[in-house]
């Protein structure tokens, strides 16, 4: 069944994208246009699938403080492209590995989602679908996380409350929508993200999982 339903993903993944209309259900609604600046840098982040008791499962990481727009939020791993990277999906393997400890030879590259432009770091990021058919070993850079959150992905498709918020980003109060998982609050473009990637897994049959 896992092997049909990452066949199914993977499928899915190389046909027309739900893409921004699926994103924007989970926008933050601002007072700004959001569009790419012609300085605009690129960022990847992965989406791992793997099994964790007996559920395929995926992880997000609460970053740390630290001076910056994403500080102590919830969020993929993945960063900042740089010039050395032959790809973007080489990015997300490789800042996934310094921030979680996974090994990118274990991954299986699926796909990949709808780039978004992030307006606050001004950065396309790119949102990778990787799996790997064993639990991986993490060990976080405890500099750059402060712990991981761990959910089946049955968890994410059906208890996955959806929320609004008004909160406080550089003087501009916005109101955003978002998940709560765990007790964090997902929003922004991790919330955005996780938009199309839920509506992709539950068309490649996610809930029989």
């Amino acid at each position: 069944m896992t092997c049909n339903f990452i066949k199914n993903l993977e499928i899915r993944l190389n046909q027309k994208l739900p893409g921004r209309v699926s994103q924007n259900r989970m926008a933050p609604l601002v007072n700004r246009e959001n569009r790419p600046l012609q300085t605009t840098g690129k960022a990847g982040v992965l989406i791992l699938i793997f099994p964790r008791k007996g559920e395929l499962s995926t992880l997000l990481i609460k970053r740390t403080e630290y001076p910056g727009p994403h500080s102590g939020q919830v969020s993929l791993p993945g960063g900042k492209r740089e010039i050395t990277d032959r790809s973007i999906i080489y990015t997300a393997l490789r800042e996934a590995g310094e921030e979680t400890g996974i090994d990118a030879g274990d991954i299986t590259v699926l796909g990949t989602l709808t780039p978004l432009y992030v307006h606050i770091s001004n950065l396309e990021v790119s949102p990778v679908v990787g799996y790997t058919d064993r639990p991986p070993d993490f060990r976080i850079n405890s500099k750059e996380v402060e712990y991981l959150i761990l959910i089946s992905l049955k968890n994410l498709l059906g208890n996955t409350v959806k929320t609004e918020k008004n909160l406080k980003i550089r003087d501009e109060i916005i109101c955003a929508p978002g998940y709560l998982i765990d007790n964090e609050y997902v929003w922004g473009a991790t919330a955005m993200i996780l938009s199309e990637f839920i509506e992709i897994i539950n068309n490649a049959g996610a809930s029989n999982k």
